[in-house]
């Protein structure tokens, strides 16, 4: 199932998942079609940006895993403004899922 936004620029990254989650236990592994990450940003306070996975070849993200695919920012125009590309960005699901996020191009 390919997740339809229309007017989303589809940008490039490389998502990691970490082994450990928040509350010290296993990270679960990430499922594209029901994931709700945000990626965090600390610049003028804190503000997080939502995104999703827009590429249907991924699945599956699973703990310790690293892999490169097409996302898309839910405000992409905010999220260019205060990420960097190539910068590691902290991400998580507001439950336990963590990880890190790394833009690889905005065009």
């Amino acid at each position: 199932m390919e997740i339809l936004l229309p007017n989303l620029p589809v940008i490039r990254a490389e998502i990691h998942l970490d082994w450990v989650d928040s509350n010290g236990g296993r990270n679960p592994e990430m499922n594209r079609a029901n994931a709700r990450p945000m990626a965090l940003s600390l610049r003028n306070g804190t503000m997080w940006y939502g995104f999703v996975i827009k590429d249907s070849t991924i699945d599956l993200i699973e703990p310790g895993k690293t892999e490169t695919c097409s996302i898309s920012f839910l405000n992409h125009e905010g999220a260019k403004d205060v990420f960097e590309c190539g910068a590691s960005i902290l991400f998580g699901d507001g439950a336990v899922t963590k990880g890190v996020l790394r833009i690889l191009s905005f065009d």
